[in-house]
């Protein structure tokens, strides 16, 4: 093979293929040694999904300009970032795209110093580095390319160096990180990343990348060994939530969402700029986070996953052995060397009204039809959005009584696997998107969306626009009522009176979140005056408020 002595962005697009099919290759085994920071056992997937999206964005042409290619490659990865090892990765391909600079092309001392800028980035991403972890192995890597960059002006010898100084760092994670020696197992993000640049170097030295997973430095697995995720117990607590999402052009500046973000969970990778944030937190209280978060702006790919749940799976099926733990089955290639890989996820359909109830559920995942208590949508409606949604199994949330009926009627006239979830309220909506897992399957995430249906309490204040009688209230035309879950509460002159007799007999001291959903005719002053009003009442409870721009219910109150 001729020496190869700059890498431009022919060659860096091929290598990162050649990375991408590698790991595909691998996927199942770095998920399998994943327990830091909690075993949920989907590194390996949100690590190749990163890359896929960096990929994607790169897209299917040879482009000869390194720092263009490095520069689509880190925004790509940046958007797709899934999980704590993904946004870590996609903060080394930021890096790596920094230390090219303007550069088209880079021999290998330039090519060191970008290694070296990727790995100081990464760093920088992480409120509390831990060693032990991929941060290690993207500081081993530098070093050591460095080094063979003052010996050699062999690209292929300078990525050789680098994937053993990998291989060297990831056998060292067990005595640098006491879970891992507990499990029995390597750090699987450090392992992931010894992975992609061992792809790397396949590409660059010419040599084929077979379809199989290679033989695993990590300790495997055996019959009667219970390592990785197999050897930990959940914590009473639970693992919590997996939360992840971009906020674009944010309101406060990039260090000011860090600071104020970073306290409210663990695992905090909070990454991008002032035009672009990508979060990544665990939390046990996703809605207060997501609650918090969208005072900076909108939020775009959401993510929550329920890690106990994940950890809970893992635990359901017997530890593989060594000969069971099988490569993942590569992906058809679209010709040009990419594999597509589908992430499973179940699509979910939300009716709503009010543009601020569209929005949010449109951030957290769903497609929304038009439609509420004055105007149903019918079954074609919903056909159509099902039809839409580009995913051949779908969740239905009615968010209404009167349309559950109009919902269950949608299965029998499509192809697609459709459920369900008999959501009664938009908050109930949230509340259930909340515990959509894209990794789960369609009946995993029917039941745990409606399991969650029971936590929310709901109570809507509008108008009467008649008189009459209802369970011994005697309501006047023009009366303000309140609603407790679809049932008339409170009756009387004032919609604040009429909320407060509503919430006292939910006895919200039990719960822990309010939110209170202002209406289209309500100013943003006096939603704020009213959720005021309910702190001094009950101050134990924590209090926010969103814009549901919703007709005809100046509020609409959820209770968690």
């Amino acid at each position: 093979m001729a020496q190869i002595t700059r890498c431009d962005g022919v060659l860096f697009r091929r290598s990162l293929l050649g990375s991408y099919s590698w790991l595909t290759a691998n996927r199942d085994k770095v998920n399998l040694l994943n327990v830091f920071p909690v075993p949920d056992g989907d590194t390996g997937t949100n690590m190749l999904m990163t890359l896929e999206s960096a990929i994607e964005e790169m897209g299917k042409e040879d482009n000869n300009d390194l720092a263009q290619v490095a520069g689509m490659v880190a925004h790509g990865a940046l958007m797709g970032a899934r999980g704590n090892s993904g946004v870590i990765l996609s903060q080394i391909l930021r890096g790596f795209s920094q230390g090219v600079a303007t550069q088209v092309s880079v021999d290998c001392r330039q090519l060191a110093h970008a290694f070296d800028v990727a790995t100081a980035v990464a760093y920088k991403g992480v409120t509390r580095p831990i060693e032990g972890t991929i941060l290690t192995v993207a500081r081993k890597v530098s070093e050591a390319a460095i080094s063979e960059a003052a010996k050699t002006d062999d690209i292929a010898e300078l990525i050789q160096a680098a994937v053993s100084a990998a291989q060297r760092a990831v056998d060292d994670t067990p005595s640098q990180l006491a879970v891992l020696r507990e499990a029995g197992v390597v750090d699987a993000g450090g392992y992931g990343l010894m992975v992609i640049l061992e792809g790397f170097l396949k590409t660059v030295k010419g040599q084929e990348i077979p379809t199989i997973s290679r033989a695993a430095q990590a300790p495997a697995p055996t019959e009667t060994a219970r390592v990785g995720a197999y050897a930990l117990e959940t914590p009473d607590e639970g693992w919590g939530f997996c939360t992840e999402f971009l906020i674009e052009s944010p309101r406060q500046t990039f260090e000011t969402v860090r600071s104020e973000l970073t306290p409210m969970g663990n695992s905090a990778v909070i990454v991008g700029d002032d035009q672009l944030v990508r979060v990544h937190i665990h939390t046990l209280d996703p809605g207060s986070l997501i609650a918090h978060a969208t005072s900076y702006g909108s939020l775009q790919k959401l993510k929550v996953e329920d890690m106990t749940r994940q950890h809970h799976e893992i635990l359901a099926h017997d530890p593989p052995s060594a000969d069971k733990v099988g490569p993942a089955v590569a992906a058809p290639s679209d010709g040009n060397g990419f594999a597509s890989v589908s992430t499973g996820q179940v699509g979910v359909v939300a009716v709503a009204v009010g543009d601020g109830f569209k929005r949010i559920l449109q951030e957290l995942g769903a497609g929304v039809v038009e439609g509420g208590q004055t105007m149903n949508p019918s079954t074609e409606d919903l056909l159509e959005a099902v039809n839409a949604s580009g995913a051949d199994e779908v969740i239905i949330l009615p968010n209404n009584k009167n349309v559950i009926m109009t919902a269950q009627q949608v299965s029998g006239l499509c192809d697609k696997e459709v459920r369900v979830v008999p959501s009664r309220t938009v908050p109930q909506g949230i509340s259930a998107l909340l515990h959509l897992d894209p990794a789960a399957g369609l009946e995993d995430n029917s039941k745990a969306m409606a399991s969650a249906l029971a936590g929310v309490q709901t109570i809507e204040v509008t108008k009467a626009v008649r008189s009459t009688s209802v369970n011994g209230l005697k309501i006047k035309n023009g009366d303000m009522i309140a609603l407790v879950n679809g049932k008339i509460a409170r009756a009387g002159n004032d919609a604040v009176e009429v909320m407060d007799g509503a919430l006292e007999g939910l006895k919200p001291d039990g719960f822990e979140l309010l939110t209170i959903y202002a209406g289209a005719d309500v100013k943003d002053d006096e939603a704020e005056k009213l959720a005021g009003h309910v702190r001094g009442l009950f101050p134990k409870l924590e209090v926010q408020v969103q814009r549901g721009e919703q007709a005809h219910y100046p509020y609409i109150l959820s209770l968690e």
